[in-house]
């Protein structure tokens, strides 16, 4: 099995593993990786993957003799940051776990055509998921994984995701993104809000594009006095004045109010209302001073749009959009929990 990194490397035109095995998985790469070539030899037929550390080998015995003994079998490595219904994320800091961060780069290059490969991980957190059936707790699974830079200048929350192949399609994707904005820390005392890097992949431009449009749909549609999402014209008729039957009232919003709501950046905001199809143009000549919109009576009023929340609540009912996030905020553990989090709002606050 490797356990070091090599200084001869292939490049991506010379390389070609034609079948991957994942601990019992096998399956087909998408696009080439740059796996030592001195461990790797050329049109390799199939590569074996350690399920748990990523380790890899040509060799199906050496691969079997590790599975056997690989240090993290049982428990991954890092510190697990969210545990809900089988599902947790462990964090994993690339300083301390380089040969683990290099190998899980690696293969993750086989299924990613626009991400390049970088030994040097100790910048990087990696975040990894992880299924543990209830009726076998000394059995997990890793199911993908998403990374992110220590310090990001362009306050990204995300470098990197993949949740790989015999896993996808199960909405781990959207997960993954949930939890990368959390751990951004947007919604208390510190945090910033963030997004992904880009440019984006086509693949990933739409993924995000619909995840976005989820988040601003639950935000938009949430019951403010809950969490409770209600269909929008359901009030009790007793409750409405004769004009606001006839005329539904109107809230005015700031993309920047919607954005700091959702821990999202303006530019996605925008990029994700425009994908869900729900905007229609002002057509009130009638204009209205900026201080409705923002409290502020120095800036020059911008463009105005209308979104009805019937528009969107049709958009949810025909993208069958669960109206459970799901990120459950009561999964999240250790310095990210509720109580951990409002401690720390509570210390700063006796501080100040």
């Amino acid at each position: 099995m490797a356990n070091k990194a090599s200084s001869r490397l292939q490049t991506p035109v010379d390389r070609n593993v034609k079948n991957v095995v994942l601990g019992d998985l096998l399956f087909k790469p998408w696009y080439q990786s740059i796996y030592p070539e001195d461990l790797v030899a050329k049109d390799t037929e199939c590569l074996y993957v350690c399920r748990w550390c990523f380790r890899y080998s040509c060799d199906g015995a050496a691969f079997a003799a590790h599975t056997r003994a690989c240090e993290h079998r049982t428990t991954p490595p890092g510190t697990k940051v969210y545990d809900n219904g089988g599902y947790a994320v462990w964090e994993v800091d690339g300083q301390g776990h380089k040969l683990f961060g290099q190998n899980l780069s690696l293969f993750a290059k086989l299924f990613l055509d626009h991400k390049t490969v970088f030994f040097d991980v100790a910048t990087f957190l990696y975040y990894i998921l992880t299924f543990t059936d209830p009726d076998n707790p000394d059995n997990y699974h890793v199911l993908g994984f998403f990374s992110k830079e220590k310090l990001s200048w362009d306050a990204n929350n995300l470098a990197c995701i993949l949740v790989f192949p015999p896993y996808q399609h199960k909405q781990l994707g959207k997960l993954l993104m949930g939890v990368s904005y959390k751990l951004s820390g947007w919604d208390v005392e510190g945090g910033y809000i963030g997004g992904p890097e880009k440019p984006l992949s086509d693949l990933g431009q739409k993924s995000y594009n619909r995840f976005w449009a989820e988040r601003i749909a639950r935000y938009l549609l949430r019951d403010k006095y809950g969490d409770n999402l209600a269909e929008p014209g359901l009030l009790k008729p007793a409750t409405l004045s004769k004009a606001s039957r006839k005329r539904p009232a109107r809230e005015h919003m700031t993309v920047e109010e919607i954005g700091r709501g959702t821990g999202m950046l303006t530019e996605d905001v925008i990029t994700a209302i425009k994908s869900m199809g729900v905007v229609a143009p002002e057509t009130s000549p009638k204009k209205r001073k900026l201080s409705r919109l923002s409290g502020d009576h120095h800036l020059n009023q911008g463009p105005t749009m209308i979104i009805r929340k019937s528009d969107v609540w049709e958009w949810a009912k025909s993208h069958n959009l669960s109206l459970d996030d799901p990120v459950r905020e009561e999964g999240f553990v250790g310095d990210w929990s509720l109580r951990a989090l409002s401690e720390g709002q509570s210390t700063a606050s006796s501080e100040d």
